[in-house]
């Protein structure tokens, strides 16, 4: 491998980082993900927008705000602790926001947010609770070191967190979900295959393109 491809894979492995860094600083306020854009209210970050009887976003929104108490009381009831269900919560609403299921019903769309936490709860409540540990306590200083690495030049963190967002919201949907879940929760590519479904090399390409679309976006931005 030539030195190009080393300082690639280096500076690919920062964004990857980087993502999830900025993610999971969203992730405190999980709404905030859809109040990045700095001139509108709401980023589509995916199908839908004029043509649906109600965009997606709106549903999202009220889906989440309408649930978020007693699904936290729920989870926090099976785990015993409020820290770790809110980890729980915060990573099944990244996770549906990721993959923006074909829904128009704010009721099924809760019943949607309800099984991820379910399923987050049963098979990997105790990696959520120990993703906080992987960030840098100085978080900001973090992220601008990621940057940095990932030879991103900001001198603003917060417009790089909005840059990113919507570089993000500029992916297609299956790679912006790969490379959401790889990045957040810290899956392994197989394990990423798995949430999602599809082969390893499939969730490989997925993350690859992901990467690219979102250097390039954020270049032009």
């Amino acid at each position: 491998m030539s030195t190009t491809d080393d300082g690639g894979w280096v500076r690919d492995v920062a964004l990857i980082a980087l993502l999830g860094a900025v993610l999971q600083d969203c992730a405190r306020e999980p709404l905030s993900l859809l109040a990045s854009a700095p001139q509108t209210s709401v980023i589509r970050i995916g199908r839908g927008g004029a043509d649906s009887a109600r965009p997606f976003d709106e549903l999202l929104i009220e889906a989440y705000e309408s649930t978020k108490d007693m699904l936290l009381a729920s989870v926090t009831k099976q785990v015993g602790s409020r820290t770790d269900a809110e980890d729980i919560v915060q990573t099944a609403f990244m996770r549906v926001y990721a993959a923006r299921p074909d829904i128009s019903d704010a009721e099924e769309l809760r019943r949607y947010i309800w099984t991820a936490a379910k399923n987050l709860t049963r098979d990997t409540w105790r990696r959520a609770a120990n993703e906080r540990d992987r960030v840098d306590p100085d978080g900001e200083t973090r992220i601008a070191q990621l940057a940095d690495s990932a030879g991103l030049a900001f001198d603003d963190v917060i417009a790089l967190r909005h840059t990113l967002i919507a570089a993000l919201n500029a992916v297609p949907a299956r790679e912006r979900q790969a490379v959401v879940v790889r990045a957040f929760e810290g899956n392994t590519y197989a394990e990423t295959a798995a949430i999602m479904g599809v082969g390893d090399g499939t969730v490989k390409a997925y993350v690859h393109a992901a990467l690219k679309r979102l250097r390039a976006n954020i270049e032009a931005a």
